[in-house]
C-alpha cells in the first residue's frame, strides 16, 4: 500500500503567544492525524502538544536542545516525560545506594525520576552547522530513565556523505 498526504492544512500563528491555542484549535476543527510544529518553546505549547498526543495526533516538532538539555529546561522537560522528585523509605534508599555501588554513607532518600510518559516517543537531535549528521534516540522514555539512573543511553549517530549520498549508522552512548 502506498502512503501519501491527501489533505493538508497550514494554520497561521499570528503571535508566538498564540501557538498553543492554535495547536488545540487545529485538533478540534480539523481532526488531523499528524501535526508538524515549528519550535515548541513555551509551557503552553508543551501542554498543547500533550493534549494533541492524548487525542491521538502524531506529533513532529522542533525544540532547542539535546535530550539532556531538555531535561534541564524547566519549560520544556515535560516533552520528554518531565521530572519528579520522590522520597524513598529507608529500605529502598539502602537498596538504591547498594545498586549504585555506594557505601553505607551514600544513602540518599531523595530521588529524581521521570514524571510521566514523554510526549515524543523518539528524538532526532540536529547539530547547528552540520546538515550531514544527526542523532536518533529511538526510545525517549528508556533514555530518560537511564539518565536518571546515572547511566548512559544509546542513540544512533547517522551521517550522510555529501559527495556520494551514502548513509552511515553508528550506535553511540549518550
Amino acid at each position: 500500500m502506498k502512503s501519501q498526504v491527501t489533505v493538508m492544512c497550514r494554520l497561521q500563528v499570528r503571535s508566538l503567544d498564540a501557538q498553543g491555542n492554535v495547536m488545540i484549535e487545529g485538533v478540534q476543527n480539523h481532526t488531523p492525524e499528524i501535526m508538524v510544529i515549528d519550535e515548541i518553546g513555551r509551557p503552553s505549547e508543551v501542554e498543547a502538544a500533550r493534549t494533541c498526543k492524548q487525542r491521538g495526533v502524531r506529533m513532529i516538532a522542533s525544540a532547542h536542545g539535546d535530550l539532556r538539555k531538555l531535561l534541564k529546561n524547566k519549560q520544556l522537560r515535560d516533552l520528554v516525560g518531565g521530572v519528579e522528585v520522590v522520597t524513598l523509605g529507608d529500605a529502598q534508599a539502602k537498596l538504591e545506594a547498594k545498586r549504585r555501588g555506594g557505601g553505607p554513607g551514600a544513602v540518599d532518600k531523595i530521588k529524581a525520576q521521570r514524571g510521566g510518559p514523554p510526549i515524543f516517543d523518539m528524538i532526532v537531535e540536529l547539530r547547528r552547522g552540520d546538515p550531514h549528521e544527526w542523532r536518533v534516540v529511538l526510545n525517549t522514555a528508556k533514555a530518560v530513565d537511564q539518565i536518571f539512573e546515572g547511566g548512559h543511553y544509546f542513540s544512533q549517530r547517522r551521517t550522510r556523505d555529501p559527495s556520494t549520498g551514502e548513509f552511515y549508522l553508528k550506535l553511540e552512548r549518550g
